[in-house]
């Protein structure tokens, strides 16, 4: 069990790893959003698309583990978590550095959950803004009399889409 127990530290430390990388890239994706930067925005998903999976792999193999360790303890895999392993492994010489990164861990879920809500709100608010442009455009470009019209001047108006102004 001390295997297996160390095993689920390593793999914890590993995604715990992963999940801060994408903590920080998205906190460049923060910036990259409010400069509207989108060559940035372009890079930080491909580094973003490098990591996730690593960290996907990371918790299949915390599942197999746990997996693994309801098996030897005989239990249903479903009711096996990480804070019931912490309480078994009480006592033993494993339980500090096992508690220690469940909750950095978890700690570090919360700050990417965090992370993603707020780049969440800032992409909504790009996006409104964009919609609320390309009403305006629409709007103004309806506004103009229909056809082609003569060269009357008050029926020339300059468009901000027109190559010429």
């Amino acid at each position: 069990m001390a295997g297996l127990i160390n095993n689920l530290i390593d793999t914890l430390k590993g995604q715990t790893t992963h999940f801060k990388a994408v903590i920080a890239l998205s906190d460049d994706k923060k910036r990259a959003i409010i400069e509207n930067d989108v060559e940035a925005l372009r890079d930080i998903v491909k580094k973003e698309n490098i990591i996730v999976p690593k960290a996907l792999k990371g918790d299949k193999e915390r599942e197999r583990i746990m997996g693994d360790m309801a098996t030897v303890l005989n239990k249903p895999a479903n009711e096996l978590t990480l804070a019931l392993i912490a309480e078994m492994t009480q006592g033993q010489p494993e339980h500090a550095e096992f508690t220690a990164a469940v909750d950095e861990f978890a700690q570090t879920v919360l700050e990417m959950k965090h992370a993603n809500d707020s780049n969440k709100l800032l992409i909504e608010s790009a996006l409104e803004y964009i919609d609320f442009n390309m009403n305006i455009i629409h709007s103004t470009l309806d506004a103009q009399p229909a056809g082609y019209g003569a060269l009357d001047d008050e029926h020339q108006q300059g468009s901000f889409l027109d190559a010429r102004s």
